[in-house]
């Protein structure tokens, strides 16, 4: 009898079947008369198929780069991101689309729904705008509780869109691993992100679009409204002098001051270069997110042939590493045929998400014993560093997702190397194939690694051991795990040993 009305009750809460209108809209074609046409051309666009890119990796210089992108668009601005936070870079980034938007640009926003019904009143003030259309992908529908949804519809809402980017003119585009929240651009004094974005102009942009109108025309995006309802008492003027408001704050902080300095030291004439070279967008089609078999491939499978096709080294720089014992075999492998591999994650005191690090730790021995080369970062890096405005006691956090092959292929994205960015989330980056920039990169990041990184190896009698150098050039050693304090260790022995790893 309890079984029944149980099981009544989940079928009277099963999700409904929703009804809406929505119109289907893409990105209009790009103009060498636009500004930010003009400014490609001015940056030497060859127009013979090669894409202009730039590295990002100074959190300051990446929010500039996005505010001054929605500054100079004339006629669109389509923004893709998996969060957007209620925090003073999330203020500033919206208020750069609503003064878009006032210039009479169309702006289309697409929003994963994970972490937005904390500004439910102002995401429908702004979606008033005749120029601001907002879509949610995969929503959590508000008239029905987290609970209830995670027992009757979890294949659906464990299936996140975690692509990044935004393009302005279809001229100019950013994608890579930081979504919009203070810690991705070094605006938080107590933890913040190492990142990697590519700033990019060229037939790449089209390939950006094309992805973008992909999505949002896709059955998983809903318009906001739908979702969170007419606004309340809460108007678009509201909105926009909220924003105008918390806008004059940020200008008024160190950290306003220190984006006006990135400002100028970094797009001012004659500041910015691109290097123009074969790109291509690597995406997972939309079709991801419903769960099933589709005849578009996956953009893991999309990247494989890269991987089989290496000859010397793959280096790996991801956030969330996890993978698996087909991860490992497949590592080993690629070991074992004369590729060598290294990867780049966190460290248990750097790491923000204490089931991923449990379940990585886990397969760490037997990643060395395959020949794979660790390091892991320190959480104090930015003290080491010393990078933006006042960040000497600032905990470092790994999150950028990059990879390069054979000295020539870079990849810049949202692409985790975890279950859940290869089968469950949707996920998309930039293969730049450029020898001197995949060199230039590799340099950069073996001359990091010493100093702010944990080098892990294995010892004969299976010992790990950690090693680092310290600011004054000294060695460190340590035969324990150097971070996570001693409740960190007791979780993540404890998770490490739950069945989760898939969804991770």
């Amino acid at each position: 009898m309890v079984y029944m009305c149980c099981t009544l009750a989940l079928v009277a809460c099963a999700p409904k079947v929703r009804t809406y209108e929505k119109t289907v809209t893409t990105s209009l074609p790009s103009s060498s008369n636009s500004a930010l046409g003009r400014t490609a051309n001015r940056l030497g666009d060859p127009k013979d198929g090669r894409s202009g890119v730039k590295l990002i990796s100074d959190g300051e210089q990446a929010l500039v780069s996005r505010l001054l992108l929605a500054a100079a668009a004339e006629q669109t601005l389509d923004a893709q991101y998996y969060l957007l936070h209620n925090d003073p870079t999330g203020h500033l980034f919206a208020a750069s689309l609503l003064q878009a938007a006032d210039r009479g640009v169309r702006v289309r926003l697409l929003l994963d729904d994970m972490d937005t019904s904390g500004y439910d009143a102002m995401t429908a003030a702004l979606d008033l705008h005749e120029n601001i259309e907002i879509r949610l992908f995969n929503p959590f529908w508000r008239d029905q509780s987290l609970l209830i949804a995670g027992l009757t519809d979890f294949k659906r809402i464990n299936r996140r869109m975690h692509n990044k980017s935004m393009t302005g003119d279809n001229v100019f585009t950013i994608v890579g691993g930081r979504n919009i929240g203070a810690e991705y651009f070094l605006a938080r004094e107590e933890m913040n992100y190492a990142d990697l974005d590519v700033l990019a102009a060229g037939p790449v942009v089209n390939e950006v679009s094309e992805s973008f109108d992909a999505y949002w025309n896709s059955e998983f995006a809903v318009p906001a409204r739908v979702v969170v309802g007419e606004p309340d008492s809460f108007s678009l003027a509201d909105a926009r002098d909220r924003l105008n408001e918390l806008v004059e704050e940020a200008k008024l902080t160190q950290y306003g001051a220190a984006l006006r300095k990135s400002a100028k030291e970094n797009f001012a004439d004659g500041a910015l270069s691109l290097d123009w070279v074969p790109a291509r967008l690597y995406a997972d089609p939309p079709s991801k997110a419903a769960g099933v078999e589709s005849s578009d491939p996956i953009l893991a499978s999309q990247l494989l042939p890269y991987f089989e096709n290496a000859s010397n080294e793959v280096n790996i720089v991801s956030a969330y590493f996890v993978p698996r014992s087909n991860g490992v075999k497949w590592m080993t492998e690629l070991e074992n045929r004369g590729v060598e591999v290294k990867v780049v994650t966190n460290s248990l005191g750097s790491n923000d998400v204490a089931p991923v690090y449990a379940h990585y730790a886990k397969k760490r021995r037997a990643l060395l014993r395959g020949g794979v080369e660790l390091y892991e970062l320190r959480p104090d890096a930015y003290q080491v560093q010393r990078r933006g405005i006042n960040w000497a006691q600032s905990r470092s956090g790994l999150h950028s997702k990059a990879f390069a092959i054979d000295d020539r292929y870079l990849f810049v994205g949202s692409f985790n190397w975890d279950p859940r960015s290869v089968n469950i989330n949707t996920e998309m980056g930039i293969l730049i194939d450029s020898p001197a920039l995949t060199e230039q990169t590799l340099g950069a990041l073996d001359e990091a690694l010493p100093a702010y990184t944990y080098h892990v190896t294995l010892e004969d009698a299976g010992q790990l051991r950690w090693r680092t150098r310290n600011e004054d050039g000294t060695i460190l050693e340590y035969d324990t795990e150097p971070t996570g304090s001693t409740w960190d260790h007791i979780v993540s022995g404890f998770l490490s040993i739950l069945p989760i790893g898939s969804q991770l």
